[in-house]
């Protein structure tokens, strides 16, 4: 069996594979988890808990994953499209998912130098 992000407080549960996790969204206190599924699932944590228990509970593999300003956590492989003069972040699978969202400018300059640099390298 292969690993999962477990978040559990008081009576609630919620067990994702990784591969299945691509993006975490801030909602004030709570925080938006957005699987390939499509249906976001609210948890009573803020996205800092939420970086801290994913480092946690993968260790290296937890990398793929990265926090983007205060809005949210992205799952790097998921990552399509970055288009810094409109402000829009694509995540898709290239098949059934896909979401835009509308991070900052800054945050999405760093990330597409941080995708370069990581592309560059091979």
């Amino acid at each position: 069996m292969g690993k999962f992000i477990v978040i559990s407080k008081g009576t609630e549960m919620l067990r994702i594979p990784p591969e299945r996790l691509v993006y975490i969204s801030a909602d004030g206190n709570y925080s938006d988890v957005h699987t390939l599924d499509g249906r976001p699932q609210m948890v009573s944590y803020q996205l800092g808990q939420l970086e801290d228990m994913i480092s946690d509970q993968l260790g290296d593999e937890g990398s793929s994953f990265i926090r983007l300003g205060r809005g949210y956590i992205v799952n790097m492989e998921y990552v399509h499209l970055i288009d810094i003069s409109q402000k829009r972040l694509v995540l898709s699978d290239c098949e059934c998912f896909y979401q835009e969202l509308e991070p900052s400018r800054e945050v999405l300059v760093k990330l597409k130098a941080y995708l370069d640099a990581t592309y560059s390298d091979d």
